[in-house]
């Protein structure tokens, strides 16, 4: 009778597997979810209540997680989370570890063990990642115990359980946002020469996320902080959020948005980021994804922009965007308390600008003897510390790997350092 049923669609199966066990009661059936929660409480679903959350795909991991934690602990019954498949796992990598969190299942769990009552924790999830969900069923009269031990699970999944917080991510976007570890560089503000007031607005902005924090809750003025850097390309604006993300990581978890993210999991982000607890959220070239309406006209990740922005003012999120022109954006999105500080970083001067270059010829053979101030002379006035990095470059490939001040001259002089668009006609 197997075989016979095996071709046939789901209903068809389970209408016949059902019908055979009514006449004879002798058809082999597979186990259903209702069946398994009818084993183990005694109960079919309409006779029991569901305590459900809705699962980010992030989410749907750690709320994995933590369910596995519970299976090793107390080696439950484990049933299937839908009628079409059995019981399944996933296989998912974070950084350089592998974990084998649950995708779609139903757990027994007796009385004693999560609750004073028994009952059945449920994690689904489909195929295109559009459901995802985590449920606790109980006898009606056991609702509250549902909803503690549901609490407890994501309580879990959040803090101790979460292989996500503290550490550095980047945030995209495929069926859903997908987050991934990533090495952030070893630089330091050593590394990066800008004047003092920059980084003292900063530091005051950092404070109000990390030593004032229960300050500002006590007095009720708000936690979260948003810093948007202001300036030409090249200037230091991406390295400023570097350094920051490597001073703060481990105490904060810090998440990188790429482009595609930024215009389609706004919410999704921002919604993980008060699961991690304190966090860094580093938006790049944010010109390119929340405009201005006038010139854009009705721009919905805008909307959304503002909303995540608003929300949860006593989190603990400090948010850190850059632009290369703040007239670009929306005058609603760079209002206070949503970017409390714009900190204009311009072209360096002529002694910031031998400062950068002494950086950049750390290490390099000749450097030594090298005139700093004689090359700086040479320095346009918009000339960027992108720019200076490529002089060092352009004269370490065009001598060999040794440099003098000659020849940075001569590089400065070339004027190649700077990329510039052919001015011919090309097919």
């Amino acid at each position: 009778m197997a075989s016979v049923l095996a071709g046939e669609p789901h209903d068809v199966r389970r209408a016949l597997e059902v019908l055979g066990r009514i006449l004879t009661d002798n058809v082999s059936t597979r186990t259903t979810f209702d069946g398994f929660l009818h084993s183990s409480l005694g109960r079919f679903d309409s006779d029991v209540i569901c305590e459900a959350r809705s699962l980010s795909s992030v989410g749907h991991i750690t709320a994995g997680l933590a369910l596995a934690a519970l299976i090793d602990k107390f080696d439950p019954p484990i049933g299937p989370g839908d009628d079409h498949e059995p019981p399944t796992w996933a296989s998912v990598e974070i950084g350089e570890k592998k974990v084998a969190p649950p995708a779609t299942l139903a757990v027994f769990f007796d009385a004693g063990q999560l609750a004073p009552v028994p009952v059945v924790v449920r994690i689904v999830s489909n195929d295109f990642g559009e459901y995802r969900r985590i449920q606790v069923y109980a006898a009606p009269a056991d609702r509250e115990h549902a909803t503690r031990v549901l609490d407890a699970i994501m309580e879990d999944a959040s803090g101790r359980m979460s292989l996500f917080r503290g550490r550095a991510l980047t945030a995209s976007v495929e069926q859903g946002l997908v987050l991934e570890p990533v090495d952030l560089p070893d630089i330091s503000r050593a590394s990066v020469v800008l004047p003092e007031e920059v980084w003292a607005e900063i530091d005051l902005n950092v404070a109000a996320v990390t030593v004032h924090r229960d300050l500002m809750e006590r007095l009720g003025l708000g936690v979260r902080r948003g810093i948007l850097l202001a300036g030409p390309p090249g200037v230091g604006k991406s390295l400023v959020s570097r350094v920051l993300a490597r001073e703060l990581l481990g105490q904060f978890t810090v998440v990188m948005v790429d482009a595609r993210a930024g215009h389609s999991a706004l919410s999704d982000i921002y919604r993980e980021a008060r699961n991690f607890g304190p966090t860094l959220v580093i938006i790049e070239d944010i010109d390119l994804i929340v405009g201005n309406r006038k010139s854009r006209g009705v721009n919905s990740v805008l909307s959304e922009f503002l909303a995540v922005m608003d929300a949860d003012p006593m989190a603990s999120l400090l948010t850190v965007a850059s632009t290369n022109d703040v007239k670009t954006l929306d005058a609603a999105a760079v209002r206070s308390a949503r970017f409390d500080s714009i900190i204009e970083i311009g072209y360096p001067t002529r002694e910031a600008a031998a400062r950068i270059l002494s950086t950049y010829l750390h290490g390099v053979p000749g450097a030594e003897d090298v005139e700093l101030e004689a090359v700086a002379a040479h320095f346009g006035r918009d000339i960027s510390g992108a720019d200076i990095r490529e002089i060092v470059r352009r004269t370490v490939l065009a001598a060999s790997g040794h440099v003098s001040t000659t020849d940075l001259i001569t590089t400065v002089k070339s004027g190649r350092f700077k990329p510039h668009m052919p001015g011919g006609n090309y097919l």
